[in-house]
C-alpha cells in the first residue's frame, strides 16, 4: 500500500505535465462559464488518472466493465475538448453507453423498498429503464456539481469511505481501499487547483460509483436499498432540482448557469471576502458542502439496514437544501 501512496502522485503529476505540454484537455476559462473564474488553464486529468490507476491497482473490475469504463471515458474526453458538442447529442450517447453498461453487466436495481416502484421492478424491462434513469441522473448531477474544487471528488470519497466501512462491518469480499487511495491523491491535487475531473472524470466516476453501490446492495439482501438514495441524494437532487428550476424560469435545461447551490455559496464567500482569493473561496465552497453532508454519511453507515431512518435523513437534508438555497438566492439578488 505504501508504494502506491508514493507512486500515484507521481503518475498524476506526469499526466498533468504531459497534458499541459501537449495543450490537450486543458480547461478553458472562457468556456467554463459555470466554473471558477481564473486566468490560466488547468489540466482535466481526472478521468485518465482514475482509469489508469484503476487498471494498475484494483481487481474489482473485470475486462467487460473496464471496456465500459473506457467507452464512457472516451465520451468524456471528447466532451471536454469539443466545447460546441451538442448537449442533446451528448445525452443520447450517454444513454446508449449507459444501456450498454447496464445490459452487458446485468446491472439491475430490483428493489427500492417503495411498494409501487418494487411492483414495477418485477418487470425486467422497467428494471432496466429505472437503472438507466438512476445512472444518467447521477452522471449529470455530478456534472452540475463539478464547478468548485473538491466537491465531486470529496463526495465520491465520502461514498467510498462509507461503503468500505459497511463492507468491513458486514464482512463482504469487496475491498475498495485502492480506490480510496486513488481519489485521495486526486482530491489533494484538486484542493490546490492543480487539476480538475473534467467531464471525463465525472463520467467515469459516475459509472464506477454506480457499479459499486448496485453490486454491494444487490449482493447483500439485508442492506436497505434506501442506502443508495442516502449516498447519492445530493447529486441526484442537484440534477432534478436544476432541471425543474430552469423549466420554471423558462431557461434551457442543459446549458450551464451560476445558480447551483455551490455557485451561490461561492458568490456569498466572494462577497464576504472581497480580496482576489478565488481559488481559496472556490475550494472553501466545496468544503462547506462536504462538511454539511458528513452527518448524512454517518447515518448511512450506522443505519445501512434501516430504511425508515435513511429515508427520514434524506427528507431532512432535502428540506434543509431548499431552505438554504432560497435564503442564499435572496441574499445574492439583493
Amino acid at each position: 500500500m505504501y508504494y502506491k501512496i508514493i507512486i500515484l502522485p507521481i503518475i498524476l503529476y506526469i499526466i498533468n505535465i504531459s497534458l499541459i505540454k501537449l495543450n490537450f484537455l486543458i480547461d478553458d476559462p472562457a468556456e467554463s462559464y459555470h466554473k471558477l473564474e481564473k486566468k490560466f488553464g488547468t489540466p482535466l486529468s481526472g478521468g485518465i488518472f482514475i482509469f489508469f490507476c484503476t487498471l494498475m491497482t484494483s481487481s474489482l473490475f473485470d475486462n467487460n466493465i473496464l471496456i465500459n469504463f473506457l467507452l464512457i471515458l472516451t465520451l468524456g474526453i471528447f466532451s471536454d475538448i469539443k466545447k460546441n458538442f451538442s448537449p442533446k447529442l451528448r445525452i443520447i450517447i450517454q444513454l446508449i453507453l449507459i444501456i450498454i453498461f447496464v445490459f452487458s453487466n446485468d446491472l439491475l436495481i430490483f428493489k427500492t423498498n417503495i411498494d409501487l416502484i418494487d411492483l414495477l421492478l418485477n418487470e425486467k424491462f422497467f428494471a432496466y429503464c429505472f437503472t438507466v434513469f438512476c445512472i444518467i441522473t447521477l452522471l449529470n448531477g455530478y456534472n452540475f456539481m463539478d464547478g468548485v474544487n473538491c466537491l465531486v471528488s470529496g463526495h465520491i470519497l465520502l461514498i467510498l469511505f462509507t461503503l468500505n466501512l459497511i463492507s468491513l462491518k458486514i464482512g463482504t469480499d469487496i475491498k475498495i481501499i485502492n480506490l480510496i487511495i486513488i481519489y485521495i491523491i486526486f482530491f489533494i491535487f484538486n484542493f490546490f487547483g492543480k487539476c480538475f475531473l473534467g467531464d471525463n472524470g465525472v463520467y467515469l466516476s459516475s459509472f464506477l460509483i454506480s457499479f459499486l453501490i448496485i453490486r454491494i446492495i444487490s449482493e447483500n439482501n439485508f442492506i436497505s436499498p434506501i442506502l443508495a438514495v442516502t449516498l447519492l441524494w445530493y447529486p441526484a437532487f442537484e440534477n432534478l432540482f436544476t432541471i425543474l428550476r430552469r423549466i420554471k424560469n423558462k431557461k434551457t435545461t442543459y446549458y450551464p448557469d451560476k445558480f447551483h447551490l455551490h455557485s451561490l455559496i461561492l458568490r456569498k464567500l466572494q462577497f464576504i471576502n472581497k480580496s482576489n482569493h478565488n481559488i481559496l473561496n472556490n475550494t472553501l465552497s466545496g468544503f462547506l458542502i462536504l462538511i454539511f453532508l458528513v452527518p448524512n454519511f454517518v447515518i448511512a453507515y450506522f443505519c445501512y439496514d434501516k430504511s425508515y431512518y435513511l429515508f427520514f435523513s434524506v427528507l431532512v437534508y432535502v428540506s434543509f437544501y431548499l431552505v438554504l438555497y432560497n435564503y442564499l438566492l435572496k441574499v445574492i439578488k439583493k
